[in-house]
């Protein structure tokens, strides 16, 4: 007795599932096709591999981001940096205030801040973390390209230009991190969802139309390749369900945006 071919209305949407739970149909999915299937469903196999390893990237993301600190472990190195600024520009304005026909670097000290910093001062101290980042790293630019590093280290004292420079290499990695927890953040993880759930509808709808009613082994090969949704969506239906997922991902179908 010939197998009976599966039920094409089965297969028009997606079943219901979180982010998780679609990564790993895809792959188990991808895994179980049969050899003997042709091009157009291993094309179909090849986007269920590549739509997991994105969602999987996206998720993975999202999870180190929610596992980072947030404003509170930017504050101590905004905190420092800050300082960092304030004892070079400080340390300037005090040599400034000294008898320049004794002490003739007070007038250098004199154009190098007002070079530096002009009448803006330190303000730029206030920005978001990535503006005022950009803004201390043209600072240092033209300090090391007008030459004032020298200067500066002989009435300053080099601690003073070091100190800025340590800092502002740990502001950078410090806007780096914000920029990614914050891009891992507004990613919409729903709309991996939504791509799995087509891309498991477009396989599932390549392997139906490799069915030939008349070949009993096409019928086997098809329902053996389908045979891991067909156990998700009872697993899923068995079992109750949440309204949504840890990560902002909801349960949805392609078909539910």
């Amino acid at each position: 007795m010939s197998p009976t071919p599966p039920d094409p209305a089965q297969y028009t949407r997606a079943p219901v599932m979180t982010l998780e739970g679609g990564i790993t149909l895809c792959r188990v999915l991808a895994e179980s096709c049969p050899k003997s299937m042709p091009a157009s469903v291993k094309k179909a196999q090849k986007r269920l591999t590549e739509v997991a390893e994105a969602a999987q990237v996206a998720y993975t993301m999202r999870r180190k981001a929610l596992g980072k600190g947030g404003e509170e472990d930017s504050r101590p190195v905004d905190r420092a940096g800050d300082n960092s600024w304030g004892a070079l520009r400080g340390r300037l304005q005090a040599y400034t205030l000294l008898p320049a026909e004794t002490y003739p670097d007070a007038k250098r000290a004199g154009e190098i801040l007002a070079s530096l910093f002009g009448e803006a001062g330190l303000s730029f101290l206030t920005e978001s973390y990535p503006e005022q980042y950009a803004i201390a790293d043209s600072v240092l630019r033209r300090l090391d390209g007008e030459g004032f590093a020298v200067d500066l280290d002989r009435i300053a004292g080099k601690e003073f230009l070091e100190n800025v420079r340590t800092q502002h290499v740990a502001y950078g990695k410090m806007v780096a991190g914000v920029l990614q927890r914050e891009a891992a953040l507004s990613e919409d993880l729903g709309e991996h969802v939504r791509a799995i759930g087509q891309e498991i509808v477009d396989y599932a709808t390549k392997v139906l139309a490799t069915i030939e009613r008349d070949k009993p082994a096409t019928i086997t090969a098809a329902r053996t390749a389908l045979r891991p949704l067909d156990a998700f969506r009872e697993a899923t239906q068995r079992r109750p369900r949440s309204s949504g997922d840890a990560d902002g991902a909801p349960p949805a179908s392609p078909e539910g945006a």
